[in-house]
């Protein structure tokens, strides 16, 4: 996503909800360690794949949001 075209609220917004967003998947995680069911086996694989996704998109986020608010007077 071009995070360049968003406004400073909504990059810090972003920030916030993929902050949340990790800190819920670690939480699902340290919770769901050793599941039994191939269903929760699914969901810790599908948590653990999304991660790194949400650790890059945050790393993006953060550069975005310096950028545009060295941008304003």
């Amino acid at each position: 996503m071009d995070y360049a075209k968003l406004t400073i609220a909504e990059i810090a917004n972003g920030i916030s909800k993929t902050e949340a967003a990790i800190r819920r998947c670690r939480e699902i995680l340290d919770d769901l360690q050793e599941p039994k069911t191939v269903g929760m086996q699914a969901v810790v694989k599908a948590i653990r794949d999304l991660l790194p996704k949400l650790e890059e998109d945050l790393k993006a986020l953060g550069k975005a949001y310096i950028r545009a608010t060295k941008r304003k007077p």
